[in-house]
């Protein structure tokens, strides 16, 4: 025969509530503070850098914009009625030991 249950009293009940309380609000703490730790985190990640498979340089870029010189070896005239006009450059980026350089205009 299996024994009686025993009835559990007002003061066992509630301090398993307490308990209970206690568990709840501390996980509910951590859980916040986990949140707060990932959010910091992910705010100082910069994902927009790279870097070698050395992990010592990054890549980075600039662009410059260079206009003709008044000394060119062909001149040209041309009238603008638009709002707008193109003007010839170049752009370069990268490294010294790799880098690329656009030129348009004409």
């Amino acid at each position: 025969m299996p024994a009686p249950k025993r009835r559990i009293t007002a003061a066992e009940r509630d301090r398993a509530l307490r308990l209970r309380k206690k568990l709840t609000a501390s996980f509910g703490v951590m859980g916040t503070t986990a949140v707060a730790v990932l959010g910091i985190v992910a705010y100082h990640t910069n994902a927009g850098t790279s870097s070698t498979s050395a992990g010592s340089s990054s890549v980075t870029s600039s662009t410059t914009t260079a206009t003709p010189s008044s000394s060119s070896s062909s001149s040209s005239s041309s009238t603008s009625t638009g709002s707008s006009s193109l003007s010839t450059g170049s752009a370069s980026t990268g490294s010294s030991s790799s880098a690329s350089t656009v030129s348009g205009g004409s």
